[in-house]
């Protein structure tokens, strides 16, 4: 015991101790001001938007309509979109935790506030994810490459699409750009470095996958993905009201579609992105024509899925741990997060 706090009073324990502080104060400043900051510049393009202003057009309004029909091409103002949309959404996750989930978690006497701060975040995942898997659900459900996975590659380049398929894209686009911030405000996890890796490879593929004409892939990984993230937000969600069983039953539902979706199915479309395409393109580069699949497009292509798939089992494996708990007679834990009273306790050191 001694030497621990011989140790903790070392010069650089201490420094370390005051950079911790130091990041949490500048979190909870950021935190305090997040939703002025992100509101304010969303009404500002939106009352722009209402004056005809050209650039909050294209932050607003998806561009590049061909014609009058509902067909829209690819292009750089699309960035302003993204970039309006991932500000909004920072908005939107802020407003709905305060004004909808903070009151909830209080009526339902959850404590302490990190329990509450915990339960809001997961009540916006719960919003977001059931939305926009939806949304993709039906966009897939009336695509050519449902149940197909040949049709991810038949008829490419794929470069005009809907006016649905292309704010779906973008704004799921958007929402991970935003996720790369929140995972740097929220209380950081035992996994954050894998967080962190799987964010930016997500933005990757989205980001690609659109302008290099590959829409189709695209909505189908991201339905593989984000319907387990629907029941786990609900799990959890459960667990913080105190519904320890249906908590428990939940979860086991979580963890049986976890690797139906992400292991099975998303090996299904590495396989078919490693095996088809040769098959039904010329797998030339010919920007000119839209055209950017080669041998070695997809080599990176099936290499970023498959750094996926390996985070993926990572997390797959804290899963399993949580289930043997429950097994054993425990009650369901995000095994990624860390202790709640060691939350409270910085809350308080730094408020």
């Amino acid at each position: 015991m001694s030497s621990y706090l011989e140790k903790a009073g070392t010069p650089k324990a201490k420094t370390d101790l005051k950079n911790k502080q130091q990041t949490v104060s500048l979190k909870q400043r950021v935190l305090k001001r997040e939703l002025e900051i992100t509101g304010i510049i969303s009404l500002l393009v939106v009352f722009a938007y209402m004056l005809g202003d050209p650039l909050a057009v294209k932050c607003i309004s998806v561009s590049y309509q061909v014609g009058n029909v509902n067909q829209y091409d690819k292009g750089y103002n699309d960035c302003y979109f993204v970039a309006f949309w991932a500000v909004t959404f920072a908005f939107l996750r802020a407003a709905f935790m305060k004004f909808l989930f903070h009151p909830t978690a209080q009526s339902l006497n959850i404590e302490p506030f990190s329990k509450r701060e915990r339960f809001a975040e997961q009540g916006w995942s719960l919003t977001y994810y059931t939305l926009y898997w939806s949304y993709g659900m039906y966009i897939m459900y009336n695509g050519p490459h449902w149940l197909n996975t040949s049709y991810y590659w038949i008829d490419y380049p794929h470069i005009l699409i809907s006016r649905q398929t292309k704010t779906y894209y973008l704004m799921q686009l958007a929402f991970w750009v935003q996720q790369v911030y929140t995972i740097h405000i929220e209380k950081r996890r035992k996994d954050h470095f894998a967080m962190v890796t799987h964010h930016f490879i997500t933005i990757i593929l989205i980001a690609s996958s659109y302008f290099t004409n590959f829409t189709r892939i695209g909505n189908a990984v991201l339905c593989c993905m984000d319907l387990s993230d629907i029941i786990l937000s609900l799990a959890k969600l459960l667990k913080y009201i105190g519904l320890s069983k249906t908590c428990d039953i939940t979860f086991g539902i979580f963890a049986l579609s976890w690797p139906l979706t992400r292991h099975v199915l998303f090996s299904m479309i590495i396989w078919a992105t490693a095996t088809e395409p040769s098959r039904y393109i010329d797998m030339k580069w010919e920007p000119e024509k839209g055209k950017y699949f080669t041998p070695l497009t997809q080599k990176i292509y099936v290499f970023l899925f498959v750094m996926l798939n390996i985070i993926m089992v990572y997390w797959f494996a804290m899963i399993v741990k949580v289930i043997v708990g429950v097994l054993k007679g425990k009650n369901a834990e995000d095994t990624r997060s860390d202790d709640e009273e060691e939350s409270d306790h910085i809350e308080q050191k730094s408020g």
